[in-house]
């Protein structure tokens, strides 16, 4: 759910307060739980580049294109 109450200036609170996302793998080498073992690695250690921008603050740059 989105919270638009930043956005609009009404209230400081978060934009939301999670984040969902599945992740689809597969390998001939590794099994089931392996593979679920990896993305648990992924996710907690901030291995994926989505997880590290969304839990991290980021310098944004916007800029007009003409």
């Amino acid at each position: 759910m989105i919270n638009f109450a930043k956005t609009f200036e009404i209230a400081d609170e978060p934009i939301t307060e999670s984040i969902n996302f599945q992740i689809s793998v597969e390998s001939d080498k590794a099994d089931k739980q392996k593979l679920q073992e990896l993305v648990k690695i992924v996710a907690e250690e901030e291995r994926c580049p989505a997880v590290y921008s969304m839990s991290h603050e980021i310098k944004v740059n916007a800029q007009s294109k003409n």
